[in-house]
């Protein structure tokens, strides 16, 4: 499953690096995040709980800083296990790119899931998934300027609006056809 996302952040690029590798300041930004430690220049370990559906664990997670392009990007990888639960692996590649006396954060994500985490269902642990990502990337943008947003987030709230307008829609067409069969 593939998330992506921009941020536009009002702060130089060179202060959004040193962020993106400050563990106190991931460990803040990360959803459930309840340790985080630099075992090498590249290699964080980290526990976080999280819930995806019924299935609520701490998760021990091993992270990598890969392809790093200091100040531009790296690729974070990253595994995690919770005994029954299940395990979680992915990668996301982290651009930063100046852009209009900010600069503009772009993720693509890739995740994979097994044990019960994979039996929930991939359209939750998919929403899960993107939701997470969304906060962390979110919450770590404001960290640097609360006035960051989501770039685009204005078509997406816009296309949900239109897909809720048409289910009203639909569920009205419905109850009158159904009235129009019971009082012929």
């Amino acid at each position: 499953m593939e998330i992506k996302g921009e941020y536009q952040i009002d702060s130089r690029r060179e202060d959004v690096w040193l962020a993106l590798n400050d563990p106190e300041m991931l460990k803040k930004c990360i959803p459930g995040c309840e340790s985080l430690e630099r075992i090498t220049d590249t290699e964080l370990a980290a526990t976080v709980m999280a819930a995806i559906g019924p299935v609520r664990a701490r998760f021990n997670t091993k992270l990598s800083l890969e392809n790093l392009n200091p100040p531009e990007s790296y690729t974070l990888t990253g595994e995690s296990k919770a005994g029954a639960a299940g395990f979680g692996r992915g990668s996301a590649d982290v651009t930063l790119i100046e852009n209009d006396g900010g600069t503009l954060l772009t993720y693509s994500a890739d995740f994979k899931v097994g044990g019960k985490l994979a039996q929930v269902g991939s359209r939750l642990v998919l929403g899960a998934t993107k939701k997470t990502a969304d906060d962390f990337f979110g919450t770590f943008s404001r960290e640097l300027d609360p006035g960051a947003e989501r770039v685009g987030a204005e078509e997406e709230r816009g296309a949900a609006v239109t897909s809720k307008t048409w289910l009203a829609i639909g569920a009205a067409v419905a109850v009158l056809l159904i009235w129009w069969f019971l009082l012929r």
